[in-house]
């Protein structure tokens, strides 16, 4: 039985556009094409609140979303010209038996125009309980929908009674289709950036866990295999040097996704310093740190310069990794014993390196996906050799920080060349 200070109106095909005035009209025209620019959650609530205030007289606005369980729902978001607020976003309750139940299964909206009187009836009714509390008086329910979907709800509260009107239901009620389909894109986008974010952060947490250990059973290996321990046999030789091209490899692909994590969460900082000697500081330093990789894989290195020295003005921490990350793709794939060719100068007003390897490179369709985030070339005869596919993605991106571009080219099956040129007018960070 409905009483009488409760209104319904069924959500069905009919329009209720004859029954608005001209100015209502035009307000929920540019209502409806302007909310589609809405990109978050926030953004969304915020313009409903802002764009409804002169159709809608309210104190507050609440939003509430059906969780995956179908049978709880949950507060996630509110807005009021008043404080304190006690129905906050951590509120959340049972769905089924609740008077909220008919009207998303009906699809209608339901106006209650005095609220004191609806909890006198309810009195098991929690969120009517807080909202009296509150000071609201009456408050007009939409139940968001696509399709037969059902999403959750929107709700408009007033501290007067009677402030909501059959009227006012018609006005919401064409928009309720643009408002639902825009909360739910808004909502799940929100989501995904959240999780993502939590991923990058789990990803980030692991990587610096295993990092410490992974180099301590880097550095005893080859304090075993430099015979600080005592005599080694040649099975004992051969069990270590895995252990550390394993090790290697996995420090190698925690490094990429520390850049990554940094990278995406925006905690990679970029900082350019004046007078960075490259050959000292920085091409130098890299091949030696990776040199177990280049005497295990029998490579040379080879560099070329009319200038033995250069000053620039870069990153220096983030040139180590696109240094790193380049030499140690050469030698990954190149051939075994093979010579790896490192040319760098300056010339007019840029600084060009360029690092070749003969190997089995890859095809000019191929060479446009090597920058891109997690893209892995499938190379026959290279099926052994691992990676994240994130090195040359990071590289890609710190030399755009650097105002720079780089490029690869090859002739497949038997060399490849990746090329960077930087800009020596950078302006340091501090300049």
């Amino acid at each position: 039985m409905t009483s009488s200070y409760i209104e319904y109106l069924c959500r069905n095909s009919i329009s209720y556009n004859d029954k608005l005035t001209a100015s209502e009209k035009e307000s929920i025209h540019n209502f409806q094409h302007e909310i589609l620019a809405c990109q978050s959650l926030d953004e969304a609530m915020s313009f409903i609140w802002e764009n409804t205030a002169n159709l809608i007289p309210r104190d507050r606005i609440g939003l509430s979303f059906i969780e995956n369980d179908g049978q709880t729902l949950s507060s996630i978001y509110y807005k009021a010209t008043y404080k304190p607020i006690l129905l906050d976003d951590s509120y959340s309750g049972g769905l089924a038996m609740s008077s909220l139940q008919p009207i998303i299964n009906e699809g209608k909206i339901r106006i209650i125009h005095d609220l004191p009187h609806y909890l006198d009836d309810h009195p098991y009714s929690k969120s009517s309980r807080i909202l009296v509390a509150e000071g609201v008086r009456s408050n007009i329910t939409l139940p968001l929908m696509i399709a037969d979907r059902k999403i959750g709800f929107l709700f408009y509260s007033s501290r007067h009674s009677n402030a909501f009107d059959m009227h006012h239901a018609y006005i919401l009620m064409e928009l309720l289709s643009e408002m639902s389909a825009i909360i739910e894109k808004a909502y799940i986008i929100d989501q995904l950036k959240k999780a993502r974010k939590d991923y990058l952060n789990l990803l980030s947490f692991v990587a610096h866990e295993l990092k410490s250990p992974l180099a301590t059973i880097s550095t005893m290996g080859y304090t075993y295999l430099d015979g600080y321990l005592g005599p080694i046999d040649e099975a004992g030789k051969t069990t270590m040097t895995k252990i550390i091209r394993i090790s290697g490899y996995l420090m190698n692909m925690i490094q990429n996704y520390l850049g990554l994590s940094s990278l995406e969460t925006g905690e990679m900082k970029f900082s350019p310093s004046p007078h960075v000697a490259f050959r000292s500081e920085l091409l130098d330093f890299v091949i030696e740190t990776i040199d177990a990789r280049i005497i295990e894989h029998k490579s040379k290195i080879k560099i070329h310069s009319p200038q033995e020295e250069v000053y620039l003005t870069v990153d220096p921490d983030l040139m180590k990794i696109v240094l790193t990350n380049l030499i140690d793709n050469a030698v990954k794939y190149s051939f075994e014993e093979s010579e790896i060719d490192i040319e760098y100068q300056v010339t007019d007003k840029f600084f060009r390196f360029s690092i070749t390897n003969p190997g089995v490179g890859f095809t000019k369709e191929q060479a446009g996906m090597l920058f891109k985030r997690f893209s892995r070339l499938r190379q026959k005869g290279l099926e052994d050799r691992k990676g994240t596919g994130l090195g040359l993605y990071l590289t890609w991106w710190i030399i755009q920080k650097h105002e720079g571009n780089i490029t690869a080219e090859s002739e497949p099956g038997q060399w490849a060349r990746f090329s960077f040129i930087l800009p020596l007018d950078l302006p340091a960070a501090n300049a």
